[in-house]
């Protein structure tokens, strides 16, 4: 972390929070990706495990409507994807129509919100890990983070 803050300025520049927040998703996701799919994601396997967990429990039981409403008021306002949502880099993972569904489409299933909630969250790795995230200094992403840590917690919670 030290050299991280005296490399890049603008990383000493983000709340303690906010950096917790990124560290805390490195790990959640590492633990989600390794332990849930198999050390390997992608979309087809975001759809296979969200028809595997559909046959195991209740899809209903997660409780996905605060982690939805926040992405359909962040990246689909009105009917039209918003600015954040061209950030996300949907077509880098060959823009699964389940994510623009879930987007826009309050009353689509609930695999439809897992896998589209996968997907962003899946997007939201790519993006920080592959470096995208490093553009913008990582600046205005807290609430993605927690949202997706607590989205995270919540469904390995109900999926042991």
């Amino acid at each position: 972390m030290d050299w991280l803050r005296r490399k890049v300025p603008e990383f000493s520049q983000l709340e303690e929070n906010e950096r917790a927040a990124i560290y805390d998703f490195s790990f959640l996701w590492s633990l989600f990706e390794g332990s849930v799919l198999n050390c390997q994601c992608n979309v087809p396997n975001i759809r296979r495990f969200a028809e595997q967990t559909e046959s195991k429990i209740r899809l209903n039981d997660v409780d996905f409507a605060p982690f939805v409403s926040y992405l359909q008021n962040r990246y689909y306002l009105n009917g039209n994807p918003t600015e954040h949502y061209r950030h996300l880099h949907v077509e880098r993972s060959g823009s699964p129509e389940e994510v623009v569904e879930m987007l826009s489409n309050e009353n689509c299933t609930e695999k439809v919100k897992l896998i589209g909630c996968l997907v962003v969250v899946f997007r939201l790795r790519n993006n920080l890990f592959h470096g995208e995230k490093w553009k913008y200094q990582l600046q205005g992403q807290l609430d993605n983070f927690q949202r997706a840590n607590n989205f995270l917690r919540n469904l390995m919670d109900c999926t042991e």
